[in-house]
């Protein structure tokens, strides 16, 4: 396991922990990713298509996020030892790479990945690293969270905005 993610798991107060991912936690993560599909539930099509829709949505997204970041560390986020959310994470020299981030919707607005967030910047900030991630432009609530915690946007395209986070302000 790289250090940095073992410097991870030990970052967040209580009531929340971060520990690594388990096949036991495949169920879990299935749940939060169809939780995290609203927009697919809003289609006009028979629920059992929509369902099948978004396992399929879910195998594309970790297919690619194995792809595009090998290295990837995949975390479970717990509150008092119930889990509630996911972190995906790699680095690459200088940068740290925020792949994915997603807590379930009934913990939302309640500050679990504002402390996570806290915790990745202050991790970033002592070892010198930037945070790079993309959001959906569509995700109002995750943007305005990164932007509120200092993250700036340094690209766009139709989808996503791709969000830088340094404790150097860059030049």
């Amino acid at each position: 396991m790289h250090s940095l993610t073992l410097a991870l798991l030990d970052t967040l107060p209580a009531p929340y922990r971060l520990r690594l991912q388990h096949e036991e936690d495949e169920a879990f993560a299935a749940a939060l990713y169809g939780a995290t599909r609203d927009d697919l539930r809003q289609m006009p099509a028979e629920p059992a298509f929509i369902e099948q829709l978004i396992a399929m949505q879910r195998r594309m997204q970790s297919h690619g996020y194995r792809q595009s970041f090998p290295q990837a560390a995949y975390l479970v986020l717990q509150q008092d030892n119930i889990s509630i959310g996911r972190l995906v994470i790699e680095r690459c020299d200088a940068v740290l790479h925020l792949v994915d981030i997603a807590v379930l919707p009934e913990v939302r607005g309640q500050g679990a990945a504002s402390i996570v967030l806290r915790g990745l910047q202050a991790l970033a900030e002592a070892q010198q690293l930037a945070i790079h991630l993309s959001v959906n432009r569509n995700n109002g609530g995750a943007r305005k969270l990164y932007l509120r915690l200092g993250f700036q946007v340094q690209g766009e395209n139709e989808v996503q905005e791709h969000l830088v986070w340094s404790a150097t302000p860059c030049r």
